[in-house]
């Protein structure tokens, strides 16, 4: 199996219903000031706590093997060891079987709340719907492998507590998108449904609206103009193999999300094409999503 097909291997065990989603009702003007976030191949710094309702995180990268940031939160009962040891399952077992358990054991551990995918030299940013309470800020690429991540000994992985607590004026500063992209079951397969215009300089919501189905939002640059939405499933249907549509490296976007929930992205975009997709694996067939059709080329003017 390809390091990138081990790249893709998170998927969810149970549905969990759909809870409020950020922006659903009108934006607050006072905005908080956002927390920092800093990943590097020579420390991880992030913040210790939060107030509760809509927080807004700025996510850097010193190194291309760090920058895939994301929220989690331990369901009851459950530690941290276990949660890291099923999330470092979901990358390094082989078989699509295998794969799947190992996934509905971590949606199992754990809620998914996204995150924000960076790269060196500039900065993303993502806001989080969180009640109060303990979570997790965790580097993916950690628990990737020696060929993404910097490849850390068990336990040794970046994963840091933030509590979060209860805040005044909840909800406050959420931010307003220029468009939303929704997950979605079809009678076709899991798709991307954009609803509005994703621009350069405003927020994009995402939406994880699948059933039984943790998603992300992979997003790559297109330098070729003749890429085709066909062209990217196939790339996914045979990493090997396929050649590349897009640079790899470029990626930015979240991590995965638990069903029902949603996050608000900012990243560093330019004018052109992107290549919205998802790593994330079927729980039907430990198949990318993508390759089953999950991919939306949009137009960024």
């Amino acid at each position: 199996m390809s390091t990138w097909t081990r790249r893709g291997l998170l998927t969810a065990g149970t549905a969990t219903g759909v809870v409020a989603l950020i922006g659903a009702g009108p934006p607050s003007p006072r905005r908080p000031q956002p927390l920092d976030i800093v990943t590097g191949e020579d420390g991880f710094s992030t913040p210790a706590t939060a107030a509760a309702g809509a927080v807004t995180f700025r996510v850097r990268t010193t190194s291309t093997r760090t920058g895939n940031v994301g929220i989690a939160r331990l369901r009851r009962g459950i530690g941290e060891a276990a949660f890291r040891r099923h999330l470092r399952d979901v990358f390094e077992r082989e078989s699509p079987k295998d794969v799947i358990q190992a996934s509905k054991e971590l949606m199992a551990d754990a809620e998914l709340f996204g995150g924000a995918m960076a790269v060196p030299g500039s900065q993303s940013s993502f806001t989080a719907w969180l009640p109060p309470g303990p979570y997790l800020v965790l580097e993916y690429k950690d628990f990737e492998g020696p060929y993404i991540g910097r490849d850390p000994l068990p336990g040794a992985e970046y994963v840091r507590p933030l509590l979060v607590h209860a805040a005044d004026h909840a909800g406050a500063g959420r931010p307003r998108p220029s468009a939303t992209v929704t997950a979605v079951d079809t009678g076709r397969g899991p798709r991307f449904v954009l609803g509005g215009r994703v621009h350069r300089d405003q927020p994009l919501r995402y939406v994880n609206a699948m059933r039984g189905q943790a998603d992300e939002l992979a997003v790559y640059p297109l330098t070729d103009d003749s890429v085709t939405e066909a062209d990217i499933q196939r790339f996914f249907q045979d990493t090997r193999h396929t050649p590349k549509p897009f640079d790899l490296a470029a990626q930015l976007g979240t991590p995965p999300l638990s069903p029902g929930r949603s996050t608000v992205i900012e990243m560093p975009l330019d004018q052109g094409r992107y290549a919205l997709t998802s790593w994330v694996t079927s729980m039907k067939d430990a198949q990318h999503l993508s390759a089953h059709g999950q991919v939306l080329i949009v137009s960024v003017p």
